[in-house]
């Protein structure tokens, strides 16, 4: 793969308050997708998963487990990049940081496929004594699938790549950051940074799987920022409505 698709720096232009209603269907949202989102799509849509059922031997019962747990974040990237959404106008974005989790995510998939394969009891999954080496062959074989599927993710334009906010891009960029890492229970350096570049980009959603993030901050991010959080299986419900 070449090129990222199309970055792009921060300030999108400013919505009218207005423009948001909750549970209306408004053409020309902006979207922000998180990494476990993402994550999902990779490993089923992209053909990660595939590789790794091959290289390891595991059953079909055992990949259709797997697919069936990603269901929801499948679709929803599946509909935009197939464009199969009702309105062409809707804006997608991930950043940077997005991708970088993306590719820690990998690792924890790949070395829980480890274990399992090893025979090692979930109990221990967590013990840093049974972390597993991941073979230099396995890697290059996750690697090159992930970037081949960055091709359809990103370099047809639908989803778009984008760098991170920070203060010398937007002087509002602490006032929001800080806030939410101190006073959203549990919420991580990398949930701070991706919500505040959501935030300073005048997002209307950010698209997650974090149950416990969407918890904590849904409410005041809405109330706050207009920035609704909301699982995969949501964000299909707005952008390919049923008849």
């Amino acid at each position: 793969m070449g090129r990222l698709a199309r970055s792009r720096g921060c300030g999108v232009p400013k919505r009218r308050t207005n423009d948001f209603f909750i549970g209306d269907i408004i053409p020309g949202k902006v979207w922000f997708i998180d990494a476990n989102v993402l994550t999902h799509w990779v490993l089923g849509s992209g053909g990660v998963l595939d590789v790794l059922c091959a290289g390891y031997h595991l059953s079909p019962e055992f990949c259709d487990v797997y697919t069936s747990h990603y269901a929801e974040s499948i679709s929803f990237i599946d509909a935009i990049v197939n464009d199969e959404i009702t309105e062409s106008s809707h804006e997608f974005y991930v950043s940077s940081l997005a991708i970088n989790e993306l590719f820690y995510a990998m690792k924890d998939e790949l070395r829980s496929i480890i274990l399992f394969n090893k025979g090692m009891p979930i109990s221990r999954w967590r013990d840093a004594r049974t972390n597993p080496e991941i073979p230099e062959k396995c890697f290059r074989a996750v690697y090159d699938k992930t970037f081949q599927s960055f091709d359809t993710l990103l370099g047809e334009g639908r989803i778009h790549y984008i760098t991170e906010g920070s203060a010398e891009s937007d002087p509002e960029y602490w006032s929001i950051y800080a806030p939410l890492l101190f006073l959203t229970k549990d919420a991580k350096t990398q949930d701070a940074t991706l919500l505040t570049t959501a935030i300073i980009n005048r997002a209307d959603y950010f698209v997650t799987k974090d149950e416990p993030l969407m918890k904590a901050a849904k409410k005041k991010l809405l109330d706050t920022y207009q920035l609704e959080l909301i699982k995969p299986s949501r964000g299909l419900e707005l952008i390919r409505p049923t008849e």
